[in-house]
């Protein structure tokens, strides 16, 4: 049985191609991977950020509701993080029933592993969020 011809020059071309293409292929999925993790992150911080100004809400002093958040934040932001994540309260309300809280939440999140093209190893992801004081609460 015989080969069907072939121009020349064309053989052997294919393994020529994939040998091009594979490691390109590679390269764009682990970048598609990078940014997935990116995007996780970002959206674990928004949830930790919007769980600790409801939990700070709850409170009812101040210096206890910088501790709930906190308390929030490092309980949802778990393994997470390089160094601790911090809940900071950046609302310049008084801690008074009917007033608005807002917390900003941050974490170095990691990206262990994508350092080989690039990309650094950890971002700094920073969410804010924020909550109502119950206008039917007892401050103490």
């Amino acid at each position: 049985m015989r080969r069907p011809a072939t121009p020349d020059g064309q053989r052997g071309s294919m393994a020529a191609e994939l040998t091009i293409i594979t490691p390109l292929l590679l390269v764009f999925l682990m970048l598609i991977a990078g940014l997935g993790r990116l995007i996780d992150a970002q959206g674990q911080v928004y949830g930790a950020a919007r769980d600790a100004a409801r939990a700070a809400s709850l409170q009812r002093s101040g210096p206890a509701a910088d501790d709930a958040a906190q308390e929030a934040v490092d309980a949802d932001l778990a393994g997470r993080c390089v160094s601790r994540p911090r809940a900071v309260r950046v609302s310049v309300d008084a801690f008074a029933p009917g007033n608005l809280l807002t917390y900003e939440v941050t974490c170095q999140a990691s990206l262990k592993g994508f350092g080989v093209f690039g990309i650094p190893t950890t971002k700094r992801v920073t969410a804010r969020a924020s909550a109502p004081l119950d206008v039917f609460r007892r401050a103490g």
